[in-house]
């Protein structure tokens, strides 16, 4: 019987329209400290999303054509907001195994466990709506449009509210469990509304609001944080010093559990990677207010240096809780101005000129492929002094097929017209780094130390020219970045998991 106001329905639509972009949202943030952020991630995210939609979309048909009864609605939804409140449980328990797996198969099974049945679930809801609000056939194509609408509608607030503030304030566990608790609130509601309150509903309620209390997070951390450019961590750690011939403790920021920053706590001028002392070296000759860009900031171990060398230094930052932990936790200054923005967007408003511009900007294994195209180094020419400097820190790939990006990014920065002096550091190619070190007008004289590549080294005829309608990056660096990946899953995110 039909008894229940159609405006309460169009509230279910609304609450699972944004269950859907929730779960998706967190999905993908709980795969990215094991997997990544990469394209390949989000193509499996949104991949098993449609697949579990479309899955459901034609059992909710199904269900509709073979019964009328309402409770079946209500049920779909209950069963779909404990899955969301189980989902961090599910999650904790398969990431530790599917890590080991290679990173597509790995983060399907991931997100089969724990995202495909809610979805599929949530997807059953709106076909099931359909056919409680349409009376004649001439009503269904009203009720399709409004239903969807609705949900839809639910979706996009729900975006914006996970996006910018419960993940960043609240992290993605408290985040599934206070929309699953949401949607099984609203699922209860319905049941007692309609008169069909049983026992087993009670049961699944219980179970829902309980399972908060049977996650476990085991971190060893100072700092930790979840948002939407990522999970955030602050550790402290002893790793062997080379130089003393002993384990050093050391300070270090972790995106994704990738390592950021590994800062000396008892230097904290001096970092674990050679590069930045390496690239101060090689500008060295720059000094007493010269005007420098450093874009990314991290803890903040190349900034003290370059103001320690007494360089005027703006600092673009596009994750505003990084600048909170590096004032924190890093030793900046606290009155250190920090520009929240993305680097490619400053660079196109900004009417300030500068003697250096540094990309020291990965994100977990993700360099930013959208600063390593023609267009944005010709860009950079508009902004650099006669004698300015563009520095660009990469992996440390130069050779074979992992090599690609590289020699991809020095055949566009030649195309571009750049005199290009590239160093890498010491080390085998998966644990260095690689510094383009770059003039447009030949200012800079070229090393020939053992830190050189020179061009005659490379083989720059598979590489391409990189353009921003044809970021070509992401998919050619890819296999450095799962090694690089690999390489950190095995010396961070394992320590965390066992």
């Amino acid at each position: 019987m039909k008894n229940l106001n159609k405006y309460l329905i169009y509230i279910l639509a609304f609450i699972e329209g944004g269950a859907v972009m929730c779960l998706e949202l967190c999905s993908a943030k709980m795969l990215s400290p094991f997997f990544g952020t990469s394209i390949y991630v989000w193509a499996s995210v949104l991949g098993v999303t449609l697949t579990a939609l479309m899955s459901g979309y034609y059992f909710g048909g199904y269900l509709s054509s073979k019964n009328n009864k309402i409770t079946i609605l209500f049920w779909a939804m209950l069963l779909g907001g404990f899955y969301l409140t189980a989902s961090p449980i599910i999650s904790d328990f398969i990431l530790p195994i599917t890590i080991n797996l290679n990173l597509a198969i790995g983060s399907i099974i991931s997100l089969l466990s724990f995202m495909f049945i809610p979805l599929f679930l949530f997807g059953s809801i709106s076909p099931l709506i359909i056919n409680y609000l349409t009376n004649q056939a001439k009503d269904s194509g009203k009720s399709s449009g409004t239903t969807y609408a609705i949900s839809t509608f639910g979706g996009i607030i729900t975006t914006f509210v996970v996006g910018f503030y419960t993940l960043p304030k609240f992290g993605i566990t408290l985040t599934l469990y206070g929309y699953g608790i949401l949607v099984l609130g609203y699922s209860v509601f319905l049941f007692v509304k309609n008169r069909s309150f049983k026992t087993p509903v009670s049961f699944i309620l219980i179970l829902g609001c309980l399972s908060y209390n049977f996650y476990e997070k085991k971190l060893t951390t100072i700092y930790q944080s979840d948002g939407i450019l990522g999970e955030i961590k602050v550790i402290d750690r002893f790793h062997f010093d080379p130089e003393t011939n002993q384990e050093k403790e050391y300070r270090e920021l972790l995106v994704n559990n990738i390592s950021q920053t590994i800062m000396d706590k008892k230097n904290p001028n001096k970092s674990y990677w050679d590069y930045v002392d390496i690239l101060m070296e090689k500008i060295n000759f720059y000094k007493n207010g010269d005007k420098t860009l450093l874009l990314g900031l991290g803890g903040g171990t190349l900034y003290k240096q370059l103001i320690n060398n007494n360089l005027n230094v703006d600092v673009v930052e596009i994750d505003s809780r990084i600048e909170k932990i590096a004032k924190e936790y890093f030793e900046i200054d606290s009155d250190v101005k920090v520009v929240v923005d993305d680097a490619r967007h400053y660079l196109n408003i900004s009417d300030r000129k500068y003697d250096i511009i540094i990309y020291d900007l990965y994100h977990s294994e993700t360099p930013p492929i959208h600063l390593m195209t023609q267009e944005a180094f010709n860009e950079i020419k508009e902004i650099l002094n006669p004698n300015g400097l563009l520095i660009v820190n990469f992996y440390g790939y130069i050779n074979g097929e992992k090599g690609l990006g590289a020699r991809s990014i020095y055949k566009t920065l030649d195309k571009c017209g750049y005199s290009i002096n590239l160093l890498g550091t010491p080390g085998e190619e998966s644990y260095r780094n690689l510094l383009f070190i770059n003039s447009p007008n030949s200012f800079i004289k070229k090393n020939s130390d053992s830190l050189s590549i020179n061009k005659n080294q490379l083989n720059l005829k598979n590489a391409f020219i990189l353009t921003d309608d044809k970021p070509l990056l992401e998919h050619i660096y890819l296999k450095a970045a799962l090694d690089w990946r690999k390489n950190y899953n095995e010396f961070n995110t394992k320590q965390f998991i066992n």
